[in-house]
């Protein structure tokens, strides 16, 4: 591999993209384009092909067919210390075997120290860190020994500094998250989704799966919809969060209701 150097505005390009799994179509036929700035929902029924997008845009796999791009720069060019540098990605599932503490998950994510730290002890980006997910308590307790809240917050504080920028994103950065408030209470959910919604005011751009609707609509710039391995619709939250198109892809009546937008299914 080589270095590859970006410019500050790059967006992650999906194009004609396909993957096969078992000798089936897992995804097929995928356009979608992921920008700084926005945030970016993929929403769906389960085995849609969501996680498997998500995993295939942070080059865990590779497509069987079409291609993945950052910027202009094929996503199979880039090693996985440079694609660190530009993307992080929380996954559903986190299982940590060693008593490791919430410190230590959360300087895990700090892979480039030096581009993150820029001037201030390495403890006080990660004590920043820890603050703005109401982990400063816990900082030197093993992960573990938290609810499943709390080490979601962890992971989702570790994934955070892997790509953190304390003032603008001045470099593209992105965070693919999974499922990221699966665990959370109401509070926590909403909470860290207005942290995530700050970051994007600063310029990071962020794909997340949800299966909240209503916190789709509320905090996402655009979704993407997935069914059966296909590409439903994608747009602004107006143009996708339909009554029609919900209660097609879910099979279920769903009533979307404007100002404020509300979604319901009982």
């Amino acid at each position: 591999m080589v270095s590859i150097k970006v410019e500050k505005k790059l967006s992650i390009l999906v194009s004609n993209m396909s993957f096969i799994r078992n000798s089936e179509f897992a995804l097929r036929n995928i356009n979608l384009t992921m920008n700084e700035g926005e945030i970016l929902a993929i929403v769906g029924p389960n085995g849609s092909g969501k996680s498997t997008l998500m995993r295939l845009l942070a080059g865990d796999i590779r497509p069987t067919g079409g291609r993945i791009d950052y910027g202009d720069i094929p996503l199979e060019t880039w090693d996985l210390f440079e694609r660190a540098k530009y993307r992080s990605m929380m996954s559903q599932q986190h299982i940590v075997t060693y008593d490791f503490t919430v410190r230590e998950i959360i300087e895990m994510g700090i892979v480039h120290a030096e581009e993150i730290v820029r001037g201030r002890s390495y403890s006080t980006v990660v004590n920043n860190i820890a603050e703005m997910f109401e982990l400063t308590n816990v900082l030197d307790h093993s992960v573990r020994s938290l609810s499943g809240g709390g080490q979601q917050r962890v992971h989702f504080a570790r994934a955070l500094a892997q790509v953190w920028q304390e003032d603008n994103y001045t470099d593209a950065k992105f965070m693919l998250l999974d499922e990221p408030t699966s665990n959370l209470d109401l509070a926590h959910e909403v909470k860290m989704l207005s942290l995530l919604r700050n970051e994007v005011q600063k310029g990071l751009g962020v794909m997340l799966i949800l299966h909240d609707l209503n916190l789709t609509a509320h905090f996402a710039d655009k979704v993407a919809i997935l069914k059966d391995g296909e590409l439903v619709d994608q747009g602004s939250v107006d143009e996708v969060l339909t009554s029609e198109r919900l209660s097609s892809v879910y099979g279920l009546p769903i009533n979307v209701s404007q100002g404020p937008l509300r979604i319901t299914h009982f």
